[in-house]
């Protein structure tokens, strides 16, 4: 008996095991599910999750030139066309252009609270425009609204505190700014930051913020208006870019990729509105050389050319807008010069940067964290 209940004593907890084994493998885990299809699922996610590799080159269809008879037709017709452009744009030399009327349109201007901004909204509201003025800044933007008001009785100018690199508050300027002026006519991506540093020494909140509000800002702006004026087929969109996207310069490398990249996003959108049969869209690349836009800025530009004026930007902008030029320079030689200096050798082209040379001065560091566009890039890091 002894000896039985000895085996039986053995023998019964390895069945109790094996019991507690099989339940444990199908015991409900914390989220509703037993272990075993668990397992299933975690190795069907796995499976989801690989990466698919690419597929090799095809080797089947060597690459061709695709329709060479016809090709060469069409670059005949191009060059046909470009000696009778050219005799037209001769011709237009002594006539002046046809401008479009803004009278009762909507003209949305961001970076209105002072410089280049502030000076676009005076001159829209004097030719007749309902001007919506954007900027981070509320108090000095309300100050362009006084300054149209008292300069212009009569004239609708609304103030909104937006700051551009966040996309959901150009989404709901959108809806803001329709009600109360009506949908938007013009619309001109002008609001920017420029800080000067060197590649390695500015911290990475600086260089990303940079990007988002000189770059991204013009992306989250188009695409809050865009529906609207494709809705309509109608409308104007506007970006301010800056002769550093033709030349860069040293200390300024977050600035300068910023702006090559506003050149490159407004052509790609020239190209995706061609597309559409009909298209009546106009977009417009204004590239200004340096503005005294403030004497904060000129403190740290050493240049040997003489700068822009506000006004002066300011006139050839709205004259470039009006007669829905593509892309201009001001003064428009600039273009010319820059792909001329592209032209020639390395060393010469050097040489020609020597001569004509802008260059960026560093504050110390303990005053870099003062400097005028540091509170809204800080302001800009907070937002998001």
């Amino acid at each position: 008996m002894a000896s039985g209940s000895s085996s039986g004593g053995t023998q019964s907890p390895k069945r109790k095991n094996s019991k507690s084994s099989r339940a444990t493998r199908n015991q409900p885990t914390l989220n509703g599910s037993n272990t075993s299809q668990s397992r299933s699922m975690t190795h069907a996610n796995t499976e989801h999750t690989k990466t698919v590799p690419l597929a090799p080159p095809s080797t089947q269809e060597p690459w061709t030139l695709k329709n060479p008879i016809p090709l060469v037709l069409e670059i005949l017709i191009i060059v046909q066309m470009f000696f009778v452009t050219l005799f037209f744009k001769t011709f237009r030399v002594f006539l002046p252009k046809s401008k479009k009327s803004v009278k009762g349109n909507v003209v949305m201007i961001t970076g209105s609270g002072r410089g280049l901004g502030r000076e676009l909204a005076l001159m829209f509201a004097h030719l007749g425009a309902k001007v919506a003025c954007v900027d981070v800044d509320q108090a000095s933007n309300e100050e362009t609204v006084r300054l149209i008001e008292s300069k212009q009785p009569g004239a609708l100018a609304k103030a909104y505190t937006v700051n551009v690199a966040v996309s959901s508050e150009t989404a709901a300027l959108a809806v803001k700014v329709e009600l109360d002026l009506g949908p938007v006519d013009v619309l001109i991506n002008n609001a920017a930051v420029i800080v000067g540093h060197t590649f390695l020494g500015a911290q990475d909140h600086t260089i990303s913020t940079i990007i988002n509000i000189n770059l991204l800002g013009h992306f989250w702006m188009i695409r809050s208006f865009l529906p609207s004026m494709m809705k309509r087929n109608s409308g104007h969109i506007v970006a301010i870019s800056s002769i550093s996207s033709l030349s860069g310069e040293a200390k300024l490398s977050a600035y300068s990729a910023s702006k090559w990249g506003v050149n490159g996003m407004m052509e790609s959108l020239r190209e995706e509105l061609r597309d559409h049969s009909h298209n009546k869209i106009h977009t417009t690349v204004v590239i200004p050389r340096l503005i005294n836009t403030s004497a904060d800025y000129m403190k740290s530009i050493n240049s040997r050319l003489p700068v822009l004026s506000v006004e002066t930007a300011a006139k050839a902008t709205v004259h470039g807008i009006l007669t829905n030029e593509v892309e201009f320079t001001i003064p428009h030689i600039t273009y010319f010069t820059n792909i001329l200096r592209k032209l020639f050798p390395v060393n010469i082209s050097d040489s020609i940067k020597n001569i004509f040379y802008v260059k960026i001065l560093l504050p110390p560091q303990e005053d870099q964290d003062n400097l005028p566009n540091m509170s809204i890039i800080n302001r800009t890091v907070a937002a998001n």
